[in-house]
């Protein structure tokens, strides 16, 4: 019996003038940032243009992902997304980093978001993930908190050497798609595996 892939968002911070992708190495091997779902993801609710189809989920849970991918840049890569709070009276469970956010008159910054698509790991994989993958520009990030991510170190690479350094991974696809879908509105790509082969679809 296999077990159930975990919810979790990716974020793909691209520099189109340069043409690099910022990806965290860890262990000597480079990684896209990733975060699971928190409960505070998501609030306040609005957003919700992924269709469900493509987002595999609710069409309401969009919003959260759209936050976990954030939370992924600022606290794996300590690049943060975010713009004026809109709304600084929402109340937010705390602890958490929107919380924090809050506090400093920020909220997460959705608007930046391009959606790539999904990937899920292989049946046999001993820990599984149904990854939904977003890219946004460098441009957009903002100064405004600054902490060290967890990963080891930041790593700018072209989308060919983030390719390479991806390979055999779900994720590996999104890398060529991330600067061309930039701010587009592009058809997701579907990442799975049957039989232990790849499969890569268009939603």
């Amino acid at each position: 019996m296999s077990r159930r892939a975990k919810d979790m968002s990716a974020l793909i911070i691209a520099d189109p003038h340069a043409r690099k992708l910022a990806l965290g190495r860890v262990d000597g091997e480079a990684r896209l940032p990733m975060a699971a779902l928190e409960r505070a993801d998501g609030r306040p609710a609005g957003d919700e243009r992924i269709s469900k189809t493509r987002l595999g989920a609710p069409q309401t849970r969009a919003p959260a992902f759209m936050d976990a991918a954030l939370r992924a840049g600022f606290e794996r890569l300590g690049m943060l997304i975010a713009r004026p709070a809109l709304d600084p009276e929402t109340d937010l469970p705390s602890p958490g980093l929107w919380a924090r956010l809050l506090r400093h008159r920020l909220e997460p910054d959705r608007e930046a978001l391009t959606y790539l698509g999904r990937a899920i790991s292989p049946v046999e994989a001993p820990e599984r993930a149904h990854v939904r993958v977003f890219a946004a520009p460098l441009a957009r990030v903002t100064n405004s908190l600054k902490v060290r991510g967890s990963m080891d170190r930041l790593v700018w690479l072209s989308p060919e050497a983030a390719e390479r350094a991806l390979k055999g991974t779900p994720v590996e696809p999104f890398a060529a798609m991330a600067l061309p879908a930039l701010g587009g509105r592009p058809r997701p790509l579907m990442v799975s595996y049957r039989a232990g082969r790849r499969r890569i679809a268009r939603l």
